[in-house]
């Protein structure tokens, strides 16, 4: 081998191994198992803690190798470690800014955010000396374990929960609200129609004693006008449960998910006063009775009552009569009152370059109960949003896309009525993770607040069809057929169509040539007729041309 290959592959070999101990100055870790090897080497670690979907702090890697090569040695050993894939790093899980630990045998020292690069060199260079007071005996080593927070982070902790707790705040009153303002618009509905008639329920071990509850209804002048057999189910049970704690028992729902119950359609008579809520509660129940001396007098819903199960349901005021009608007697209602609209659930808008659509719509596919509308629009204006398109396939036709349209979407972050939710249903708590890791442009602070965004962007019936104009039809122009008299009379010249013996007309006059029309202008519609159908024609091109896209209801 010549002296000339021999001292390439020399350089060669020496360049390998340079590239390999670099490459030995940062550990990757992507497990638990990594982790807890790492944790085991003896001086300070600097951890550079990310995301999958953000990736770690690439800028700082020379800096860190530079620190380690002139003042680490040996006592500093650097890191990335991958939050989404280890346990210990989970409170670190979906966040953009970079997260910088600090640990020593063991023992979570100190924690920096942000990549400052003057401040992580400040820290490591402090940190390495109070490693050195530490292994003299000079100063003790904090005791944290690296799963628990630091002072700092304890901080922000307890800010963090104290924003959270008066935002689910805010949201439950404006959900509370919302349900009281459906609950008295859907009983001042039906109170229209059924004032004086009221549903009850009887549970299925007290149906034997229907007799007792008419004869007690008797003397209020309250008969029973219906009756039919039903099986509640959970749900219906559920909904039961939220209007009277006394029917929120799960003993209460499990008998009325299996067994039929008895429903009532309670009918005041018209010669009597009063109101057939509190007169059917004053018989049944001994609502507003006065107590009097001397034995007390069981009232139905007592005397029905067994192994800890109430034998009656009556609804208390005119929200839970509009309640109790539409689940027992939903026939009846809908026969003379549209049904009520399903309430939606709590929602936020999230807003995301229009470029991110694929990405975006596949990862609401992952949770699609959740996402109950989206749309593009001209840009991310929260004020007045301009909608471009409702579909995805709509979008695609565009011949020309912009760098700031975006993607919104109204996404669910809760329930609408909590009450009836199955116990064991999970309930959202906010955006789903798989949106937020694709970093939307803007989220909104809270449900509150997402609800008149998403007011503005979908405004109520985005959901419907659009509805195209039909292209007005021109009216077709009319041949004028006039008489030689008619044409004598006003002192024209025109020229006389002639009628073969066949019946068909030949279209040519004496001199061979084709007649298309009479009349002044070339055959067009003269007077006011021609006018109109000019100014039809001019809006119909105008509307084509340079109208908004139809308008939303």
């Amino acid at each position: 081998m010549s002296s000339s290959n021999a001292g390439a592959h020399g350089a060669a070999a020496s360049g390998a191994g340079r590239r390999a101990a670099q490459v030995q100055l940062q550990a990757e870790l992507a497990s638990d198992d990594d982790w807890n090897r790492f944790l085991n080497r003896d001086g300070l670690l600097v951890v550079d803690v990310y995301t999958e979907w953000c990736g770690p702090c690439l800028g700082m890697v020379g800096n860190l190798k530079k620190i380690k090569v002139e003042i680490g040695g040996d006592d500093l050993h650097l890191a990335v470690a991958k939050a989404d894939t280890i346990d210990c790093l989970k409170r670190f899980r979906n966040r953009s800014e970079p997260t910088w630990m600090f640990i020593a045998a063991g023992q979570l020292v100190n924690v920096v955010f942000g990549a400052d690069a003057p401040r992580i060199a400040r820290t490591i260079e402090e940190e390495l000396r109070n490693e050195q007071l530490v292994k003299k005996g000079e100063r003790e080593r904090p005791k944290r374990a690296p799963h628990e927070l630091t002072p700092p982070e304890q901080e922000v902790a307890d800010m963090r929960e104290k924003l959270t707790k008066e935002r689910k705040a805010r949201e439950a009153e404006a959900r509370e609200v919302a349900r009281r303002e459906r609950r008295e618009a859907r009983a001042a509905r039906l109170e229209v129609f059924f004032s004086d008639v009221c549903a009850a329920l009887v549970m299925p071990h007290a149906q034997k004693h229907l007799r007792k509850v008419a004869d007690a209804l008797e003397p209020y002048g309250v008969v029973i006008a219906d009756k039919c057999p039903l099986v509640v189910g959970r749900q219906g049970a559920r909904l039961l449960g939220a209007e009277d704690e006394e029917m929120s028992s799960e003993a209460v729902a499990a008998v009325l998910a299996e067994r039929p119950a008895l429903a009532l359609l309670l009918k005041k008579l018209p010669d009597k006063e009063g109101d057939v809520i509190s007169l059917s509660r004053c018989a049944l129940f001994g609502d507003g009775n006065e107590q009097t001396e001397g034995p007390q007098k069981k009232y139905p819903c007592q005397e029905l009552r067994a192994d800890n199960l109430p034998g009656l349901y009556v609804p208390r005021d005119r929200h839970q009569r509009a309640a109790a009608l539409d689940l027992l007697f939903p026939k009846m209602v809908s026969a003379l009152v549209e049904a009520p609209m399903p309430p939606e659930p709590p929602h936020v808008a999230l807003v995301f370059g229009a470029w991110q659509r694929r990405a975006v719509l596949s990862a609401a596919q992952r949770c699609p109960t959740l996402l109950l509308r989206y749309g593009f629009f001209a840009d991310g204006n929260l004020q007045e949003p301009r909608l471009l398109c409702k579909t995805v396939e709509q979008y695609e036709e565009r011949l020309e896309k912009d760098y700031c349209e975006t993607i919104v979407l109204m996404v669910a972050v809760g329930v609408a009525d909590p009450a009836l939710v199955e116990p064991d249903a999970p309930v959202p708590d906010g955006p789903p993770e798989e949106l937020l890791t694709l970093g939307p442009l803007h989220v909104s602070a809270d449900a509150v607040i997402g609800e008149q965004e998403c007011a503005r962007f979908f405004p109520p019936g985005y959901n419907e069809p659009d509805v195209k104009p039909k292209p007005k039809s021109k009216k077709k122009k009319k041949k004028r057929h006039e008489t030689k008299d008619e044409l004598e009379d006003d002192g024209k010249d025109a020229v006389v169509e002639t009628v073969e013996e066949d019946g068909e007309a030949n279209g040519e006059d004496d001199g061979g040539r084709e007649v298309e029309d009479i009349g002044e202008g070339d055959g067009e519609i003269e007077g006011e007729d021609a006018e109109e159908e000019a100014e039809e024609d001019d809006a119909f091109v105008a509307d084509k041309a340079t109208s908004p896209p139809p308008a939303i209801v």
